[in-house]
């Protein structure tokens, strides 16, 4: 298992700690979607992370974010998080070609609930490969009144991160 360093390793990683507004606000972020789960091991105080999700590309500014958005964290301690709110969702990088997408990561911002209490969450995903285990990447940042209840960035010990183009409406 490879362990990435560091909470970001020097990256632009998150739209709300290390990308700002206005670069964010000038990307030219694709329609798209990005889908899938897996497992991401973190340290204490939670070990096993794992996560399922289906996001949507932010392609026209604030208020443009097609639905639905699911995210869902659970910790190998019993605690949960569930995305209620997705505010903020930039697709960017390179594209895929299994199967093509016009982008290879989403990074983003949204709130919810950790264990029913109100949470905020920053996110980035990278689908670098097939499969996704040990090559794609997961980033999250879990913040509730009581402070950062989780800050981890791994690559996946199992899953998938599946950039996907758009389709139907979204694409028109």
């Amino acid at each position: 298992m490879r362990l990435r360093t560091g909470l970001f390793s020097g990256k632009n990683i998150l739209v709300g700690a290390l990308l700002s507004a206005a670069t964010a606000s000038a990307l030219a972020t694709p329609p798209g979607r990005m889908t899938g789960g897996g497992s991401i091991y973190c340290q204490d105080p939670y070990y096993r992370v794992t996560f399922g999700y289906q996001l949507h590309c932010q392609p026209g500014g604030p208020g443009s974010i097609p639905e639905p958005n699911n995210l869902e964290i659970n910790f190998s301690r019993g605690d949960n998080f569930h995305l209620t709110q997705l505010n903020e969702a930039y697709c960017i990088g390179d594209g895929t070609t299994r199967p093509s997408a016009p982008f290879r990561t989403i990074t983003g911002t949204g709130t919810g609930t950790f264990n029913g209490e109100p949470a905020t969450v920053e996110y980035r995903l990278e689908d670098n490969a097939e499969p996704g285990g040990g090559q794609d990447l997961a980033t999250f940042i879990i913040t509730t009144s009581q402070g950062k209840a989780l800050a981890c960035t791994q690559f996946l010990e199992g899953g998938n991160n599946q950039a996907h183009r758009a389709t139907g409406r979204i694409a028109r």
